[in-house]
């Protein structure tokens, strides 16, 4: 195996790892003039692609999404220090979900 094909493969098993070892997720969002906004979430990744989540539409973050759907992720564990520290940073654009991937998504949170 090349040795940057490993550098990447050894990449994306800390990324799992990460998000498999850990429940909460801090969400960042901000609404329609741009004021930023920062919650954690609990979440689900049925695939270490997609991040899920459960939140009433009347929440800030809610709220903010539904007019600015660009949102960040930061997924981490706080109990480590430093120097052990690991985190997977996400940019993406957050919808809502209804239908066959509610009921997907709620499989995916039970197998957690």
């Amino acid at each position: 195996m090349s040795r940057p094909h490993q550098l990447h493969e050894d990449r994306l098993k800390i990324l799992r790892s990460v998000i498999d070892a850990n429940r909460f997720m801090t969400l960042a969002t901000a609404d329609e003039v741009g004021t930023p906004w920062a919650t954690p979430v609990w979440f689900a990744s049925p695939d270490h692609r997609r991040f899920l989540w459960v939140s009433s539409a009347t929440t800030r973050h809610s709220r903010n999404i539904a007019s600015r759907p660009d949102v960040a992720i930061v997924i981490y564990d706080s109990r480590t220090t430093p120097e052990h520290r690991q985190a997977v940073y996400v940019e993406a654009a957050a919808s809502e979900i209804a239908g066959d991937d509610l009921d997907r998504s709620r499989a995916s949170r039970a197998s957690r």
